[in-house]
């Protein structure tokens, strides 16, 4: 009895053991019915929980309250800080309704919600307006419950896939996507190619105000669009168009990156390509403080054209930071030895820039942990010159790929991913259907930890009360950063030397993080201030 109750005990520890979460996720919510879910969106709502919104194939089962409208229909999700739902519904007409990657749902400052996705449904369900083709831009504006206050479809005769939106200071949208239609239904231009970028401004009851149809001979596919400082608009896809319409610049090889800055109505003010011999696919593209942009995506090019490393394997995250013209600073290939797709990245103010999508790879490359399934979430926090500060992998034992995320105010990572694991790794709940929406909380992003380079760092004198020197022995440092103990960064000096001297005097009597840069080679050291 004694050797069965021990057996059972070491078993249930065991099982403890693989089954027990990261600590540093605060809570996990696995969402979804019997079929197939898939995240598109995930944001902050103005009383601190989050809108999400997806494709949905499911009937009333798990947590769907509503059956399908027919195929395909989007679903939208209101949850608390906690991660608890508030409410839902399901939209759609009879055919496909998909918020597909990209697609977003958004806050509106009058406290509803504005969404947009792609619809080959005629009247039928939610939709009012038929088709105009194949598919069509379908946007929503809903109330702060999530009932729909007004709907447009928009389109051609052609395809036409909504991947972007937002809203606009006016308090109208400007939705972006693409499009292979020519003149026809609510298109103004012919195509220029197989497929262009198409930008539609509306104002905040649908109407259109102005369009732009953007592309080369071959094929553009817009992927992301967001205002700028100045008004304008900064878009980002990806190209297969050489010199040709509206490209000025030739391709690299395959598709490339190709952003686009516009004016206030929508007129092109300057573009850049971007890319080395292989395939380049841009995810996401935002404005940075310095009113330059930063820029993620994949590539599996080598070094060639634009790119100045080698692939780290099949595709990697290629994270490129860009001036206000568009001229590159620098840039990142960050990847294992498999693949890492859909990388989005967002600023992180005071640190630098955080990154997240799926990552099939073991430890190899810069991939510092392993694979705990079929793929994983993959973030990682990387400072303003694009070096990794940490990272994480996040999964259970099948697919899970992180799809969209934000930074709350208490700095905490909201991330939306799909997964089709059931409890296993980090997941502690079970798949409802084939895949569903995972929500979690992650906390402690940055995590520190003194991880000295293979060859000695001294710092002397430690403590110090007004320099610090640092000795690296063969190691040239690049730069310096300063960090308190929870974290915030305090100082940041740009050196090229092998025994820089640091000025700690301003600082504040307590412990400090020190880190150093040489080329990819991070180190972190700790030092008191008296």
């Amino acid at each position: 009895m004694k050797r069965n109750i021990l057996t059972s005990l070491v078993f249930a520890l065991i099982t403890i053991s693989l089954y027990a979460q990261d600590p540093n996720i605060l809570w996990q919510r696995t969402i979804g019915g019997s079929d197939l879910e898939y995240l598109a969106s995930i944001n902050l709502t103005n009383d601190e929980g989050s809108i999400i919104g997806g494709s949905s194939s499911s009937n009333i089962s798990g947590e769907k309250n509503e059956n399908s409208n027919g195929g395909i229909d989007i679903w939208i999700l209101k949850i608390d800080s906690q991660g608890e739902i508030q409410w839902q519904n399901t939209i759609g007409g009879s055919g496909d309704d998909n918020l597909f990657l990209n697609g977003k749902i958004i806050q509106t400052t009058d406290g509803g919600y504005f969404l947009g996705c792609t619809s080959n449904s005629n009247i039928s369900g939610d939709k009012t307006e038929n088709s105009k083709g194949f598919n069509d831009f379908w946007v929503l504006k809903l109330s702060a419950s999530g009932d729909i206050e007004w709907q447009k479809t928009i389109g051609g005769s052609g395809q036409d896939f909504l991947f972007s939106l937002l809203q606009t200071n006016d308090n109208g949208f400007v939705i972006g996507g693409s499009s292979t239609s020519n003149i026809s239904g609510d298109k103004t231009e012919d195509s220029q190619g197989s497929n262009d970028y198409w930008v539609l401004k509306i104002n905040e009851t649908g109407m259109i105000e102005w369009q732009n149809t953007i592309g080369g001979s071959e094929t553009e596919i817009l992927q992301d669009i967001r205002q700028t400082s100045d008004g304008g608009f900064i878009v980002g896809g990806s190209s297969y168009s050489g010199i040709s319409g509206d490209k000025t610049e030739a391709s690299n090889g395959g598709a490339d990156y190709w952003i686009v800055k516009l004016n206030q109505i929508g007129i092109i003010d300057w573009q850049k390509t971007f890319g080395g011999s292989d395939e380049e696919i841009l995810r996401n593209i935002l404005q940075t403080d310095d009113e330059g942009y930063i820029i993620s995506g994949e590539s599996n090019s080598n070094i060639s054209g634009d790119k100045t490393e080698n692939s780290n394997g099949d595709y990697d995250y290629w994270i490129i930071k860009t001036n206000s013209t568009g001229n590159i600073e620098w840039q990142n290939t960050i990847g294992g030895s498999e693949s890492e797709r859909f990388p989005r990245i967002i600023e992180s103010p005071g640190i630098g820039y955080i990154v997240g999508g799926e990552s099939y790879s073991n430890i190899s490359g810069d991939k510092t942990e392993n694979s705990k399934g079929l793929s994983d979430c993959w973030v990682l926090l990387i400072n303003d010159a694009g070096n990794i500060l940490n990272q994480k992998t996040i999964g259970g034992n099948d697919y899970d790929g992180v799809k969209s995320f934000y930074q709350n105010n208490e700095g905490n990572l909201i991330i939306g991913a799909d997964s089709s694991s059931n409890i296993s790794g980090d997941k502690t709940e079970n798949s409802r259907g084939d895949s569903d929406y995972w929500i979690f909380n992650l906390d402690d992003v940055l995590n520190i930890s003194d991880k000295p380079f293979a060859t000695p760092i001294i710092l002397y004198p430690n403590p110090t009360k007004n320099t610090l020197q640092i000795n690296t022995q063969d190691k040239t440092i690049d730069q310096v950063n300063i960090y308190t103990m929870a974290g915030s960064k305090v100082l940041q000096l740009n050196v090229d030397t092998v025994s820089p001297i640091v000025d700690v005097s301003s600082l504040a009597s307590g412990v400090y993080y020190l880190q150093l840069y040489s080329g990819k080679n991070v180190a972190l050291k700790k030092f008191v201030k008296e």
